[in-house]
């Protein structure tokens, strides 16, 4: 029992100290500062979306008709957030 509890203890404290499960980096630079979702576009080698919330939200990887996305990164520009999707 005790060996368990030592376990959980230790992986919370982890996530803790880690910022949390499915935290990405913030630090990624990217040029695209309007208040409007762009579509998917070709840049630099892959296709790249952004998408704009009112709020920190947004989802580590999600699937449309377009196909599977991945956060990179977001932004804030002082009205919106903006987040940074590529494909795989």
């Amino acid at each position: 029992m005790f060996k368990k509890l030592l376990t959980v203890g230790t992986l919370v404290a982890g996530i803790a100290l880690t910022g949390g499960i499915g935290v990405a980096s913030a630090n990624v630079d990217f040029s695209y500062n309007t208040c409007k979702d762009k579509a998917p576009h070709w840049d630099s080698g892959k296709y790249t979306r952004y998408v704009v919330k009112d709020r920190y939200r947004f989802d580590n990887v999600f699937s449309d008709s377009t196909g599977k996305w991945y956060f990179k990164g977001y932004k804030y520009t002082g009205k919106c957030y903006i987040a940074k999707y590529e494909a795989a």
